[in-house]
Order: structure tokens, then sequence, then C-alpha cells
């Protein structure tokens, strides 16, 4: 005779093994991602799109990510193949216009943001060509934006700096990326007699910061990221 329990207790054995033999699954299992190369050939995709060269084509990436070029690199290189973090695939398809879905090979449809609909692919590709015709000129230096209005007028926000990252340390006078307690800084840095080193903000609502001595700069935390050698921006003289 067989209880009802043996029945239960041979039924769930038959359920499990059936599981773990992959026959009758009890959840279904996620699709897989395209992730690389699918990411690279979708972005690269959607650059053409565009219509931005290949020859600008990282320069604009990290304009537009405000990423580092060697950052960008990682995604579109496949011999150092990487994905763009969470913040700059959400400004990558905001400024391609395209869908995040899409690019993570969650859906077929591209996807198409109205806001780029009154921009035409010259002029995107114009965008790309002064970018990387400004990154040639200055070969040791990388793009990088200013944030904020502590250098105006001078450079403004939005402005893209060119930073040579082969200064680690002040070396004389002049515009400096820097770098405290994880915010960046655009800075101009002046050697004053009786004072010691002064960083210096062009916009006149914004003190100057004296410190004695370059010791003093490394107690205080201030990593040199680089000397700004170039900035560049937009001047609207009108506006119809």
């Amino acid at each position: 005779m067989i209880s009802r329990h043996q029945t239960e207790q041979e039924g769930n054995a038959q359920v499990a093994t059936q599981s773990d033999n992959g026959a009758t699954p009890d959840v279904d299992a996620p699709p897989a991602l395209d992730l690389l190369p699918g990411v690279r050939a979708r972005l690269n995709e959607r650059l053409d799109h565009v219509g931005i060269p290949h020859r600008g084509r990282l320069t604009y990436v990290a304009a537009l990510t405000y990423r580092a070029v060697q950052t960008v690199s990682r995604w579109f290189e496949p011999e150092r193949p990487g994905l763009p973090d969470v913040e700059s695939l959400a400004r990558l398809c905001d400024g391609l216009g395209c869908s995040s879905d899409w690019v993570l090979g969650l859906t077929p449809a591209m996807g198409e943001n109205p806001a780029l609909q009154h921009a035409s692919a010259t002029e995107l590709q114009w965008v790309g060509e002064v970018l990387e015709r400004l990154r040639r000129m200055h070969r040791d230096s990388e793009p990088m934006p200013m944030v904020g209005d502590e250098m105006a007028p001078s450079i403004h926000d939005g402005d893209m700096l060119f930073v040579d990252r082969r200064y680690d340390r002040l070396g004389g006078n002049g515009v400096y990326a820097l770098e405290i307690n994880g915010r960046i800084l655009v800075r101009r840095v002046e050697s004053r007699m009786g004072t010691g080193i002064v960083f210096k903000c062009d916009n006149p609502a914004y003190d100057d910061y004296p410190v004695a001595d370059v010791d003093a700069v490394k107690r205080i935390g201030l990593r040199v990221l680089g000397k700004v050698h170039a900035a560049a921006g937009v001047t609207v003289f009108w506006n119809s």
C-alpha cells in the first residue's frame, strides 16, 4: 500500500529531476544580451546614421559623454573591450537620439530623439571635425568639459578644454585642471612674491585661494590633472 506521503515525495523527486535535467524549467531563462561586440557595433551604426566621421569619432563621443578619449576608446576598440558606464550611456543616447534599450540589444528598434530632428547630419559632422581638428592641434592634450562659471568670461560653462596630462604637478603660471576631494576644478595658478601660490578664478564673483607653497598644496589633498592649453566654445552673435 502506497501512502499519500510517499506519493508526494515521489512526485516532488520527479519534478526536481525534470528541473535538473532542464526538461521542465520553473522559470524561463532570460534572453542573452549581445553586449560585446554588440554595443560597439550599434554605437558605430548610430554614429554613421547621424553623420559623425570615423576620423573624429572618439573626440566627439568624449565631448558628448564628458569622458576622456582613453576611456571612450575602450568602447570602440576590440583589442581593449569595455562598456560605457550608466551615466555615459545615458548621455550617449540623449546626444545621439537613440534608445538605450536598442544600444544594449534589448529591442530591435533604434528609436529617435525628437530633440535631434532639427540637427542635420552635416551639422553633427561639422562638430566632430572641429573637435578632431582641435585635438590634432594639441596632440598631447585630451578634451575635458568646463563645468561651472568660475573661469568666465575667459572660459565658459560647457566649453571644451584641452588638458595636457603630462603636467602632474604645478609647472609655472597658467591655467590648470585640478582635483580635490573628488571634485574637478579649473583655476588660474599664479606664483606671487610674499604670498606663495594663488589659485585664482577669472570670475570676480569668486575669491582667490592662496597657499604658502607646493608642500601646502599637497597637504590640502590637491591633485594636478594637467595644464590647460586651449579652450573651445561657441559664441552666438544673434539669435532669431
